[in-house]
C-alpha cells in the first residue's frame, strides 16, 4: 500500500499539497502568535494571540519530513519504506528535539545494522563529552549572559566593556550547549548502531562567514543548501538572481529559528556579510590571517545578540551600549567571569595535532580515561545541585 502511495506522491500537484499539509503545522503553531502581535502593534489592533502550545523540536521533525517526501519525489530513495520506518524515523528520540538533521536513507541503514559493542567506549565518552559541555561550560556562562541580556531588558545599564563580556559569554553558552546536544545525540546514536553526521566542527575557528556555516549546525547548512538554495538555482545563475536566491534562504534560516523579528534580523546580517563576501574580493584576501578569524568572531558574536535579545528593541538597546552607549564601569560579576571564560575559549579551538602524537601512549589512554570519569562525576554533581536548563536548540 505504501508503495501505492509513494508513486502518488510522484505527481507533481500532489507532492505540492503533501508538502504544504507538512509546513502549514508549523507555521501555525509557531508564528501565529508573532504575525498577531505584529499586527497590533503595525495597525494599533488588540487581537488576542492564541494560546497555541509549541511541540518541542517541531522545526526538526518538519524538515526531516520534508526532506523524506523531497527524496521520494526526486527518486533518491527505492520504495522499500514502511509505515513503521517513517515513524521511528520523524520520533527518533536522540535528535528529535534539537537535532542534528538526519536524512531517511542514512536513518534507515541504523535500521538494519547491529549493536557494535566494540564502538560503546567511544560513544560513552562522546555522551559524557555532550554532557559536560551542557552541565560545566554552557550553563555556568548562561549566568553571566542572562545577567546582562536580562538586565537590557529590563531597562538597566552596564559597561560597554561589560556588555561585550556578556556577548562573549552567550556566545560560548550557544556553542558549547548545541555542539554538546549534539554530542549526546551522536553517541546515543553510536551506541544503537546508528550513525549521525558531525553538526560542529570547530566553527569558532573559521577564516569567513561562509566558511562558519560549513562549519556551525552542519546539518541546517546541508539542509537548506540541498531544498531550498539548489533548488532556486544557486550560483549557477546571474548576479541579481544569485543575491535573491541568498535572501530567501537566509530569511527562511532566521524564521525558522524563531517567531521573533531579532530572529529575522540575524538572518539577514548573515544574508548581508555572505553577499559581501562573495562578490567583494578583497575580503578574501585580508591579510595576515589572524586577522581573518577576528573579523569572523566579531560579526557572529555580534549577531549572537538579537540571537539572544528579548525583542528588537532589547537587542537595539544592547548594541547601542556595546558601542559607547553604556557606563564606564566594568561590573564585578563579569570580573569574576573572566578567567572561566578564557578557559571556555581555549576549549573552542583544536588541540588535535599537540595531542595527536600521544593517543597511542598506555599513560594518555590512563589519564583520557580518569578525565572521562571525572567529567561525568562533575556533570551528576552539578545536575544534582542546578535547576532544570532546558537546551537552548529545544525550543526551535
Amino acid at each position: 500500500m505504501l508503495s501505492a502511495v509513494l508513486r502518488w506522491l510522484r505527481s507533481k500537484g500532489i507532492f505540492v499539497l503533501v508538502i504544504l499539509t507538512a509546513v502549514i503545522p508549523l507555521f501555525a503553531v509557531k508564528y501565529t502568535g508573532m504575525l498577531v502581535e505584529s499586527i497590533n502593534r503595525w495597525f494599533h489592533y488588540q487581537l488576542v494571540p492564541p494560546g497555541i502550545l509549541l511541540p518541542m523540536g517541531i522545526s526538526f521533525f518538519t524538515f526531516e519530513a520534508v526532506s523524506l517526501l523531497v527524496d521520494v519525489y526526486t527518486n533518491k530513495l527505492d520504495e522499500k519504506i514502511s509505515l513503521a520506518q517513517v515513524y521511528l524515523y520523524l520520533t527518533f528520540f536522540p535528535t528529535v528535539t534539537s537535532g542534528p538533521l538526519i536524512r531517511f536513507g542514512d536513518f534507515k541503514k541504523g535500521l538494519t545494522k547491529s549493536f557494535d559493542t566494540a564502538a560503546w567506549g567511544s560513544a560513552i565518552e562522546r555522551i559524557v563529552t555532550g554532557l559536560s559541555k551542557k552541565l560545566l561550560v554552557a550553563d555556568k556562562a548562561a549566568i553571566l549572559a542572562d545577567y546582562y541580556f536580562d538586565g537590557i531588558a529590563a531597562g538597566n545599564t552596564y559597561s560597554i566593556a561589560g556588555l561585550w563580556i556578556g556577548s562573549f559569554a552567550y556566545t560560548i553558552q550557544l556553542y558549547f550547549d548545541f555542539s554538546g546536544y549534539s554530542d549526546m545525540a551522536i553517541g546515543l546514536g553510536e551506541v544503537m548502531g546508528f550513525h549521525i553526521d558531525e553538526n560542529f566542527n570547530k566553527p569558532y575557528q573559521a577564516s569567513s562567514i561562509s566558511d562558519f556555516w560549513r562549519r556551525w549546525h552542519i546539518s541546517l547548512s546541508r539542509w537548506f543548501r540541498d531544498y531550498v538554495y539548489i533548488p532556486l538555482g544557486g550560483n549557477k545563475c546571474a548576479v541579481p538572481r544569485h543575491i535573491f536566491n541568498l535572501l530567501i534562504v537566509w530569511l527562511l534560516t532566521g524564521i525558522w529559528h524563531g517567531a521573533d523579528w531579532t530572529f529575522v534580523l540575524w538572518g539577514l546580517g548573515y544574508f548581508v556579510l555572505l553577499a559581501v563576501e562573495k562578490y567583494a574580493p578583497f575580503i578574501s584576501k585580508i591579510k595576515p590571517y589572524w586577522i581573518s578569524h577576528v573579523y569572523v568572531l566579531f560579526f557572529v558574536n555580534l549577531l549572537w545578540v538579537p540571537f539572544r535579545a528579548e525583542g528588537l528593541r532589547a537587542a537595539g538597546k544592547y548594541i547601542c551600549g556595546m558601542f559607547g552607549g553604556g557606563k564606564g564601569t566594568l561590573e564585578d560579576k563579569a570580573i569574576s567571569f573572566i578567567p572561566f571564560l578564557g578557559v571556555a575559549a581555549l576549549l573552542c579551538f583544536s588541540w588535535e595535532r599537540w595531542i595527536a602524537p600521544f593517543r597511542q601512549k598506555r599513560w594518555f589512554k590512563m589519564l583520557r580515561g580518569t578525565v572521562i570519569a571525572a567529567l561525568a562525576f562533575l556533570s551528576v554533581c552539578a545536575a544534582v545541585n542546578s535547576s532544570y536548563t532546558p537546551y537552548i536548540y529545544g525550543k526551535f
